[in-house]
């Protein structure tokens, strides 16, 4: 941009010292085409500093918009890890609360297994004591 500049405040004063080599003998005309072709490059570099600034400025909105753009992905990954997080925790204590059933479950179903054995070994002493009634009757 700054080359760009230069090349023009060069060009407009080659351009100038070209236009008023011609008129150096008449002073009357070369004050007033100095004077216009200085209006002529003031203008000009008020043009080139306008657009310039323009330019800044909208380069500042871009990257302004892009930081903007940068934040608000970085705010998006955000809630979805909390999102994920939150349901890793749902998750996590529904598998704590199956747990806790299966073990409980496990436990009762030992306590009913070791009943259903002494309830056998019951009913297994009176059919053994049922038998040996049966031989002495006999």
């Amino acid at each position: 941009m700054k080359k760009k500049i230069i090349l023009l405040f060069v060009l407009a004063f080659t351009a100038l010292s070209a236009y008023s080599d011609g008129l150096v003998y008449d002073p009357t005309e070369y004050h007033s085409s100095v004077s216009k072709m200085t209006e002529k490059s003031a203008n000009s570099a008020k043009s080139i500093e306008n657009k310039t600034n323009e330019a800044v400025s909208q380069a500042k909105k871009s990257l302004s918009s892009q930081s903007a753009n940068f934040d608000n992905a970085l705010y998006e990954l955000d809630n979805a890890q909390v999102n994920i997080r939150n349901e890793l925790l749902e998750y996590q204590s529904k598998y704590q609360e199956i747990d806790t059933q299966y073990k409980l479950i496990k436990e009762q179903r030992r306590v009913l297994a070791e009943q259903i054995k002494e309830i056998n070994r019951k009913v297994n002493a009176i059919e053994k004591s049922k038998n040996q009634i049966r031989k002495t009757m006999t």
